[in-house]
C-alpha cells in the first residue's frame, strides 16, 4: 500500500472517530464497525469492491446494503466513501477505524497465549495480573491455546509482552550456557 493510499485511510478513519467522540457514540460505532468488518472477513465483499470489473453502481448497491443495519453516522461516512469512489477502500478504512476506537477506548485486546485451556478462575487471575503489570484500564480478554510453548504463559498487549513460558525460560537457559 502506497503512502497516499494509506494517507487517505487515515484520513477516512480519523473524520469517522472524531465524529464517534463528538456525538459520544463511540461505543456503537466500534459495535457496528466490528459487524462490517466481520461481514468483510466472512465473505469475498472487500474483492468485489476493489474489482474493476463490478460497475459503480454495483458497488453502490453493495454499500447501500450494508447501512441497513448502521446508525445515520456510519450511514452517511459510507455514502461519503460510495460519493468519493472509495469503496475499493473501506474494508482497510474499517480496520483503522476499529483500532483507533481501541485506543480512544483504552479497550486492547490482552492475548493470553497458554499450552493448555484455561479454567475461567485462572483466565481471571491472569486477566487482572495483565492488565496491572501492563498499566492496561481495561481490555478485552483473547486466549490462544499453542502447546510448543510447553507450559506457562506469554501475555501480548499494547505492544507490550510478559513472557513466562517454559519454551521461554528453557530458551533462556540455553543462551546462558553459550
Amino acid at each position: 500500500m502506497n503512502k497516499k493510499t494509506q494517507a487517505l485511510i487515515e484520513q477516512y478513519s480519523k473524520s469517522l472517530v472524531e465524529v464517534a467522540i463528538e456525538h459520544k457514540i463511540v461505543e456503537k460505532i466500534q459495535q457496528e464497525v466490528a459487524a462490517l468488518i466481520d461481514i468483510f472477513e466472512t465473505s469475498e465483499l472487500e474483492g468485489v469492491l476493489s474489482s474493476l470489473a463490478v460497475s459503480h453502481d454495483e458497488k453502490q448497491h453493495f454499500v447501500k446494503t450494508l447501512q441497513t443495519s448502521c446508525s445515520t453516522y456510519l450511514v452517511n461516512f459510507l455514502e461519503v466513501i460510495v460519493q468519493n469512489e472509495r469503496e475499493a477502500l473501506l474494508y482497510p478504512i474499517l480496520k483503522s477505524v476499529d483500532q483507533e476506537l481501541i485506543k480512544v477506548n483504552g479497550q486492547y485486546p490482552i492475548q493470553i497465549t497458554t499450552a493448555v485451556a484455561l479454567s475461567p478462575e485462572q483466565k481471571e487471575r491472569l486477566f487482572d495480573i495483565a492488565k496491572t503489570k501492563l498499566a492496561l484500564p481495561n481490555g478485552q480478554l483473547v486466549e490462544h491455546i499453542d502447546p510448543s510453548i510447553v507450559g506457562g504463559f506469554v501475555v501480548n498487549a499494547n505492544n507490550k509482552v510478559i513472557d513466562a513460558s517454559v519454551r521461554n525460560q528453557l530458551h533462556q537457559f540455553k543462551m546462558k550456557l553459550k
